[in-house]
């Protein structure tokens, strides 16, 4: 009886040692490793710290749109969007502004965050979330969304006049607004207003009422936080195509092993035709070498901004640490092959 308990006990602790270890090096060794080709950092010299990009194919490159902190330490209230065109190379090939975004309103300054830039109607548009009513919010004030179309006439960027997303039924209820990802279907706008359950709406872009036209529900079980909307998604060989980021306190190599704060990526396709159901999902983080390396940032953090696909590559853009921006080639394949049926991923 005394070896049977102590083959349990050693037992138990092999198990808690591995799923500890698990936890611990979530970002180590998984299948889909190998989905990423390669990374690509790109520094704007005259905007150090940019992060959060975003991507589009534009003229004979890359539009690429960006978040950026003009007084990190002393004012970090103080968010600006920022554009710049890059080569096929993805190296910058024009001036790199930062977009008016207030226009009539000067009550504050600029604190728009995590800028997204699409297509719709053969026209671009931005969205982005920002608080125009008070300076300096605190975590009890408003985060809203925004929508603009975007214009580039004798080389610079401007937008129109920003338009403010008000989803009809839960906007009082949810203080931040947040995260909403735009896509296109049978020639109307519609917005991927959270992933599970997946509900979608439809805005007014002249008053900016967004009603709930469809809503889907799986029993997932996703272990690193909760799913949240990043990139537009976009129709690709018959499915729509995002990528997600999640967050949750957890501890790896690149955090010296203490708990700390990690935002991981991930992607979905859901049904191409109404209700727009969720099909498949990652069943781990992607991951790379490059992604989760050691920083003095109190947080590690991939957050995937905008993709473009080109043959069997995808280039998706995302941010790291809040201070630098990156590409990394996908092949489009092998991100696919790593996807699972959404219904199975409670069981992982």
């Amino acid at each position: 009886m005394k070896y049977l308990f102590l083959v349990f006990v050693s037992g138990l602790v092999l198990f808690v040692s591995a799923i500890s270890a698990s936890i611990q090096g979530i970002l180590i060794a998984k299948p889909i490793d190998k989905l990423v080709i390669s990374t690509k950092r790109i520094y704007l010299p005259s905007y150090p710290g940019a992060y959060n990009p975003s991507i589009i194919k534009f003229k004979e490159g890359y539009l690429m749109i960006f978040r950026y902190l003009p007084s990190r330490y002393h004012q970090p209230w103080l968010s600006c969007i920022g554009a710049v065109l890059l080569n096929n190379s993805f190296e910058p090939i024009s001036h790199t502004q930062l977009i008016d975004t207030r226009f009539n309103d000067k009550r504050t300054f600029s604190q728009a965050e995590d800028p997204r830039v699409f297509s719709f109607d053969d026209r671009l548009f931005l969205i982005y979330n920002d608080n125009m009513e008070k300076m300096y919010p605190s975590l009890q004030d408003r985060r809203d969304m925004y929508i603009a179309e975007l214009f580039y006439l004798h080389k610079q960027f401007f937008i129109s006049d920003p338009v403010k997303l008000v989803h009809e039924s839960r906007y009082d209820t949810v203080l931040w607004q947040k995260n909403w990802s735009p896509f296109v279907w049978n020639g109307s706008l519609l917005f991927s207003y959270s992933i599970n359950p997946h509900e979608v709406v439809i805005p007014d872009l002249s008053t900016g009422i967004c009603k709930r036209v469809y809503e889907t529900n799986r029993a997932l079980s996703w272990n690193y936080g909760t799913l949240r909307g990043s990139a537009p998604v976009q129709l690709v060989d018959g499915e729509y195509l995002g990528f997600f980021h999640s967050g949750t306190v957890t501890r790896t190599t690149s955090s010296d092993n203490r708990d700390m704060w990690h935002y991981f990526m991930g992607a979905y396709t859901f049904a191409a035709e109404p209700p727009f159901e969720l099909t498949k999902i990652s069943p781990f983080p992607i991951d790379s070498l490059e992604f989760y390396t050691y920083s003095s940032y109190e947080k590690r953090v991939i957050y995937p901004g905008g993709f473009v696909v080109d043959g069997s590559n995808l280039y998706l853009s995302y941010g790291k640490d809040d201070s630098e921006i990156w590409i990394a080639t996908i092949d489009l394949n092998a991100l696919k092959d790593s996807l699972v049926p959404a219904h199975e991923i409670q069981y992982r």
